[in-house]
């Protein structure tokens, strides 16, 4: 599941498929997207950063892969598994940067490992979810309520973001260009 390194092996989204599996399709066309975009780098050029910027693709991937597994698995489900990166966001604790400030003393193993993880949990969650518009079992921002189909529109909209960024760090590191 790691490893994408040619576009053409992305997920391939139904166009007819249901409200959950479109969703999912699409969520899962994202996380294939950055797979590509990362495929190939080592640890040095995953903590590659461009000025001024400081983010890198290994801190992308870290981000996104914990960005998931919080608002799936804990906000969402209440936390069913603790997330493997647990432990090193306790050390973190407080630190609104620290995904994107460790990642690049993670392997690229590890960090495709947690994207992983994030991915396999999300869709056994969801799986075991018949209604989007059951509320998450965790408040957010300032008290506020989400249906689990807000949370997936975010994340879709969240990796969207993000792999701008990445086309534009892949671009700078090698020329590799491609959406």
């Amino acid at each position: 599941m790691s490893t994408i390194t040619d576009p053409t092996d992305r997920f391939e989204v139904p166009f007819t498929a249901d409200e959950k599996q479109t969703l999912l399709g699409i969520l899962a066309f994202q996380r294939d997207t950055l797979r590509w975009k990362v495929s190939g780098l080592s640890g040095t050029l995953l903590a590659y950063r461009h000025e001024p910027s400081t983010l890198s693709l290994g801190g992308l991937l870290k981000h996104l892969a914990v960005i998931e597994q919080a608002w799936v698995n804990v906000t969402f489900a209440g936390t069913v598994e603790t997330p493997t990166w647990y432990a090193q966001y306790k050390e973190q604790e407080g630190r609104q940067d620290w995904t994107f400030a460790t990642a690049a003393d993670d392997s690229p193993e590890q960090l495709l490992a947690w994207l992983d993880e994030a991915q396999r949990s999300t869709e056994r969650i969801v799986a075991e979810t018949v209604d989007l518009s059951v509320i998450a079992q965790e408040k957010f921002w300032e008290g506020q309520e989400a249906s689990l189909r807000w949370i997936l529109l975010h994340l879709i909209q969240e990796y969207a973001r993000h792999l701008g960024h990445a086309d534009l760090l892949r671009e700078a590191i090698d020329g590799s260009v491609g959406i």
